[in-house]
């Protein structure tokens, strides 16, 4: 019965998002025009500058420890000293934005725009950080209804602040600032959830009288500094290369090209979301009980063979329902974008499968190996990106550059890994994912979609998602490594 609750939470939490989601997209579409799009594009690339580099390896350390520092009672305390280094990585991205805002020819180089900018990109480093944070504990400890709570509360108050402020503004910074309202609250919500639920328990001096660090020295060199290293190499990947399509092509172009991109990432991010909110917390349950190699390369296959035939299910979705999706998420300016959602999904689902590889890297805490598929893969880009502008492509051919760089990590990722921890494939249902991919991909080449009305545009959607779903429920159906997974308590007692 726990587990049934576990899933009906998830899946409503989930469900809410992604439809929250959705409006959040054709509102904006509809109150940005791509100019202003490709500027809120580039302050999100700040924003993940500051993310990826800067507090996604501490944020990391702290998914890895969680169960073992609740179980100790001395979480809370831990999370003290990372307060000040998120409000110095804030301060800092600050700065860089007001000097980048003078500096950038398609800005209006204004003094107070720039600070604007400056503060929206900061409220979110910060207040995105502790809402991520907070929401993700208490998610890991099995508190599903608190954590989907807070996380549905921070989507509507974004979206309706947000709303709000682009309806008077129009402006890619107003957009983001209403963001960070609704980060705003589901960071102070989920917190105080989470203090509550430690108070209840035995006092932190009863388990511990030492005061207890967040990170130390080692830490620091071995696990933090290589993820941070690989992150920002990802970041230069992923994100890096819009800074040159907004100098070379404008930011109007970059507005179409990220919403294309956005659309296959809001999609990938639902069903990523999804294994993060109800398998991850079982993941890193058992990586921390494990014993030896053998029982976590066990933990990390069952993990693998759980979700790497859905993603390739789910990528032959994404395709096909390319210009359907398009058509309904988005306004008329933005349908140009077809061909981006398209390729989107290829980048989507190699990175995907990237980042499940690299939990192998995680929980042998020799993340140093990461750097290679990650640098492999942004030089890739950036050679491919500078190249397309040299010879004056078009977009379609940068974004062709981009799933070739995100393959080309893929690969290196997994022959690294496997390596390093073997992971075992459950061949019966990997074959029927590729199958289904190889199918989808015929069919976009073979019978693409047409030009049809926004009703049968639904419809048609909506036949795509009860087959493809369907598809994803055999996957799931009797999957011994997924019954392996949850077979695991999530808070000692």
């Amino acid at each position: 019965m726990a587990l049934r609750a576990d899933i009906l939470w998830v899946l409503l939490g989930r469900i809410a998002t992604s439809l929250i989601a959705i409006a959040s997209l054709r509102i904006m579409t509809t109150l940005l025009d791509p100019k202003d799009y490709g500027i809120y594009a580039l302050l999100v690339a700040f924003q993940g500058f500051a993310s990826l580099l800067l507090l996604s390896p501490v944020g990391q350390h702290i998914n890895r420890h969680t169960h073992a520092w609740w179980d100790d009672g001395t979480l809370l305390k831990r999370l003290r000293g990372f307060n000040m280094y998120i409000a110095a990585v804030s301060a800092a991205i600050a700065i860089v934005v007001v000097l980048w805002w003078l500096l950038y020819p398609d800005t209006d180089n204004n003094i107070p725009s720039g600070i604007l900018a400056a503060t929206a990109v900061s409220a979110m480093v910060y207040l995105g950080t502790w809402n991520g944070t907070f929401v993700y504990i208490l998610n890991m400890l099995g508190f599903r209804g608190g954590s989907v709570s807070w996380l549905t509360a921070s989507s509507i108050t974004g979206v309706v602040f947000s709303t709000i402020l682009a309806h008077q503004y129009h402006t890619a910074m107003s957009w983001m600032l209403g963001q960070a309202f609704g980060m705003a609250l589901g960071a102070i919500g989920a917190g105080l959830m989470l203090r509550r639920y430690q108070a209840e328990r035995a006092p932190v001096s009863e388990r511990s009288r030492e005061l207890p660090t967040l990170l130390n020295r080692q830490t620091i060199l071995e696990y933090c500094l290589p993820l941070a290293v690989a992150a920002g190499l990802m970041w230069l990947q992923n994100n890096g290369y819009r800074f040159l399509v907004g100098g070379v092509w404008g930011v109007a172009e970059l507005g179409i090209l990220v919403v294309g991109l956005s659309i296959s990432s809001q999609l990938w991010s639902i069903l990523e979301s999804l294994a993060m909110q109800f398998l991850h917390p079982y993941f890193f349950r058992q990586t921390t009980e494990a014993k030896t190699d053998v029982q976590t390369g066990a933990a990390l296959s069952d993990m693998v063979n759980v979700l790497w035939p859905l993603y390739a299910v789910y990528a032959g979705f994404n395709m096909i329902f390319a210009p359907s999706l398009l058509a309904l998420l988005t306004n008329s300016r933005y349908h140009a974008a077809v061909a981006f959602v398209m390729l989107g999904a290829l980048v989507e689902f190699a990175r995907c499968t990237t980042n499940l590889w690299s939990y192998a890297a995680q929980v042998q805490r020799r993340t140093i190996k990461v750097i290679m598929p990650y640098g492999f893969g942004a030089i890739v880009v950036w050679l491919g990106a500078v190249g397309v502008s040299y010879v004056k492509g078009d977009l379609k051919m940068l974004a062709i550059i981009l799933v070739i760089a995100g393959a080309a990590t893929c690969v290196v990722m997994i022959v690294l890994m496997q390596r390093m921890l073997p992971v075992i494939v459950d061949l019966r249902r990997w074959s029927a994912g590729f199958a289904m991919l190889l199918i989808s991909l015929a069919v976009v080449v073979t019978k693409p979609i047409q030009h049809i009305g926004l009703y049968q545009n639904a419809a048609l959607l909506l036949l795509g998602v009860v087959f493809y779903g369907g598809c994803m429920a055999v996957l799931l159906w009797r999957n011994p490594a997924l019954t392996r997974l949850l077979s695991v308590s999530l808070r000692s007692t």
